[in-house]
């Protein structure tokens, strides 16, 4: 029976059946080179997406006319062949504009268009309209005001001329904006309490008469500003000046500084002349000493600040002194009447004696005679 059956056509036939599919599935089933290959296939056909911030561009006559209203940037989220969208996210080989060519002055909404992106990739972009303003354009330049708190300068302390580099800047707009400007002015925050030159950039801001911000475009955006602080100052000369009681009542100073330079507010400074009375206190002086005067303390509220802030003082007494000192107020009187008062007791003295010489010649006269 088995004879037969190997013998038969059928078996022949059924062998050769398996034999072709055997075959079939051999060549058909992948090897690991041609895994890879399938799986490369695989992931540059997968689809993906990606979203990117892109510049948004804008074709309209930009000399005659000023376009506010849209954003510098819109997102746009890409769809395609994973490799194409990686490369396209690198690359950024395209561009997304609004077309204002054609359009007249006067609020319109304009659709966001894209040039350049790859016909396999479908995208999205968002926001897919935006509303622009399209205004006659206005350019003028305007001088900078400089507004800042005076009640930030320490005590004493005063402002300078302030400097400006540049000192104008060029505002551009539409021109109903333009027209608005009142005025262009930077507003420098000064330290509380400053006693040194500000000196630092400052943004530039076009107000309105309200003293509100003006959407215009400013070039240059910030301004140099140079503010000299300091205290007000003069030089002038010293007088020396004898202060409180001693049984000695005269007295010369001399110091080898002459002048000094005085610091304090302009009304202060306004208020003494060329020189300045230093006083010099005499009442525990017996005998010739030099002092150092502090010149704050002497001066008072005269004034704020000296330089130098001390002087060194030689006192005399008289007798001792020689000439030159600076002598305290009405030594010279007081010696003079002591000069004027001994040559007046002198010349008594002198006619006194003249006299009494003068009898007792007579006196020796009239006695000779007598004798003869």
């Amino acid at each position: 029976m088995m004879k037969k059956i190997i013998n038969s056509n059928y078996f022949y036939a059924f062998i050769s059946l398996c034999a072709a599919i055997w075959l079939f599935l051999t060549v058909s089933s992948p090897g690991v080179g041609s895994t890879r290959d399938s799986n490369q296939a695989s992931t540059s056909t997968v689809n993906t997406k990606a979203t990117l911030t892109v510049p948004l561009q804008i074709q309209a006559n930009t000399n005659d006319y000023y376009i506010t209203g849209y954003p510098d940037s819109v997102k746009i989220t890409i769809e395609g062949p994973s490799a194409l969208v990686t490369a396209t996210k690198n690359t950024q080989n395209f561009n997304l504009y609004l077309n204002l060519k054609k359009l007249s002055t006067g609020q319109h909404r304009v659709q966001i268009k894209e040039t350049g992106l790859n016909s396999e990739l479908t995208y999205s972009i968002k926001p897919k309209y935006v509303d622009v303003n399209i205004q006659n354009r206005k350019t003028k330049t305007f001088a900078v005001d400089v507004d800042y708190s005076k009640d930030a300068l320490a005590s004493g302390y005063e402002a300078g001329k302030i400097t400006l580099s540049p000192e104008t800047v060029s505002v551009t707009g539409a021109a109903s904006e333009v027209n608005k400007i009142k005025k262009v002015i930077v507003k420098p925050i000064l330290p509380k309490g400053i006693k040194t030159t500000f000196d630092q950039e400052v943004l530039v801001q076009a107000l309105d008469k309200n003293g509100k911000t003006v959407n215009v475009t400013l070039d240059p955006q910030t301004v140099h500003v140079k503010i000299p602080i300091s205290m007000p100052s003069k030089q002038v000369s010293i007088n020396l000046k004898q202060k409180g009681n001693s049984s000695n009542s005269n007295f010369y100073f001399e110091s080898d500084v002459k002048t000094i330079r005085i610091y304090g507010t302009q009304d202060q400074l306004d208020a003494i002349d060329d020189s300045i009375d230093v006083p010099i206190d005499v009442s525990d002086v017996t005998q010739d000493t030099k002092k150092t005067i502090n010149l704050a303390d002497a001066l008072g509220n005269q004034v704020m600040a000296t330089d130098p802030e001390a002087i060194n003082v030689n006192i005399s007494v008289s007798g001792s002194a020689g000439s030159g000192g600076i002598n305290a107020s009405n030594n010279n009187d007081t010696n003079t009447n002591s000069n004027n008062g001994s040559n007046s007791n002198t010349n008594n003295s002198n006619d006194d004696s003249s006299a009494s010489g003068n009898n007792d010649s007579n006196n020796n006269n009239n006695e000779n005679n007598d004798g003869k």
